[in-house]
């Protein structure tokens, strides 16, 4: 009688205790799970700012290089050239002083514009170029090429979309394995720390940290992993998403 009394007991403790080794979820309810999500969108640029480094090779003198400037006629000679090109002379701006490009001891001046005929482009800065070529004084010996978007938002707005989807997607494969699945989007954040995205974060704040950033080179993207080229500029966006976990239906 006993015997048969302890195999009750031990049958109705089998019962009562949850099943949690045999496929039930072990996830507590109000569980949220929180994923990465990347997306970008590209446009072709409207536009493009131009910044010319005008300078010389340094002088030596018995101490070694001379340090020498640009003087500001050497600068408005390129500006002429510019209008002479069709450039806008409201968009042209003048630095005697630059600080972001220099020949050894000597600092160069800086010709800044914006130019909407992207496609035409290199054949402009060509012609500047070949007329700068004959002078014996201070030429054009680095630029730098930024391309721009005049409705940066709505490229942004689709970037942001792509990546609430792949945040989505991860958190459905993350949770696949606990028999559960992604619901309602509980927080999201923009994530700022991604090296696969464009300094200061993602999205237009990256792009317009782009047309302030300072650098030479005929093909410049300050780092960015984003494209930014004649074809086409990149808005990415890195964003956190937290999703509330149901379960797998």
């Amino acid at each position: 009688m006993k015997a048969k009394t302890v195999v009750v007991l031990c049958l109705l403790a089998l019962l009562l205790v949850p099943a949690i080794g045999y496929g039930a979820s072990s996830v507590d309810e109000g569980a949220t799970m929180t994923t990465l999500g990347y997306g970008a969108a590209s446009a072709p640029p409207d536009s493009v700012r131009v910044d010319l480094y005008v300078g010389e090779e340094p002088s030596y003198g018995p101490g070694g290089p001379e340090l020498t400037f640009v003087q500001p006629d050497d600068l408005e000679e390129v500006q002429e050239l510019l209008i002479e090109q069709g450039i806008d002379g409201e968009t042209i701006e003048i630095d005697i002083f630059s600080s972001d490009y220099a020949y050894s001891s000597s600092k160069s001046g800086k010709v800044s514009f914006t130019y909407s005929d992207v496609a035409g482009l290199r054949t402009m800065l060509q012609a500047v170029l070949d007329e700068m070529e004959s002078r014996r004084g201070p030429n054009i010996q680095a630029a730098s090429l930024i391309f721009m978007l005049e409705d940066c938002a709505a490229l942004e707005k689709e970037a942001m979309q792509a990546a609430l989807n792949d945040a989505r997607a991860r958190a459905a494969r993350m949770a696949a394995p606990l028999d559960m699945t992604p619901g309602p989007i509980m927080t999201v954040s923009e994530d700022i720390s991604s090296p696969g995205v464009g300094a200061l974060g993602g999205g237009c704040i990256a792009h317009e940290s782009l047309e302030s950033s300072r650098g030479y080179g005929f093909s410049y993207n300050a780092g960015s992993a984003a494209a930014n080229n004649m074809n086409e500029v990149e808005v990415a966006i890195s964003l956190n998403a937290s999703f509330a976990l149901e379960p797998a239906r």
